[in-house]
C-alpha cells in the first residue's frame, strides 16, 4: 500500500496533536490534584520535564504543520527555516534547526503551574 508523504505527515500531525492535548490534560489534572500540596524537589523536576515534553510535542507539532504549507517534494527546492519555525516557542528546538548549540533542559528553579 503506497501513500503520499503529504497524508504520512497530516496523519503525524494529527496524531501529535491529540498527544498535545492529552499532556495539557494530564497537567491540568495534576495542578487540580496538588492545591495545597507541597512538592519535593524530585517532584518539581518531574513536574519541570512534563511541561516541556508538552512543549517540546507543540514544536514540533507547529513545525509539521508549517512544513505542509510549502511545496517540499522537489529535491532541490528549499525552504525557509523563518516559515518552518513560525510559531515554535521552544527555544531549544528552534536552535537545533538554526544550527545553534543547544542546552539540555535544566530546572529553572521556580515554577508555576500550567
Amino acid at each position: 500500500m503506497n501513500t503520499q508523504p503529504r497524508e504520512v505527515l497530516s496523519n503525524i500531525v494529527q496524531q501529535l496533536t491529540a498527544t498535545y492535548g492529552d499532556l495539557l490534560s494530564v497537567q491540568a489534572a495534576i495542578e487540580r490534584s496538588a492545591i495545597g500540596n507541597a512538592f519535593h524537589e524530585d517532584e518539581i523536576e518531574n513536574l519541570q520535564k512534563l511541561d516541556h515534553a508538552t512543549q517540546f510535542v507543540d514544536a514540533i507539532t507547529t513545525i509539521l504543520q508549517n512544513i505542509l504549507t510549502v511545496p517540499l517534494w522537489d529535491e532541490k527546492a528549499e525552504i525557509s527555516l523563518d516559515a518552518v519555525l513560525q510559531g515554535v516557542r521552544l527555544g531549544n528546538v528552534r536552535s537545533v534547526f538554526l544550527g545553534r548549540e543547544t542546552q539540555s533542559h535544566e530546572a529553572a528553579g521556580e515554577m508555576d503551574f500550567f
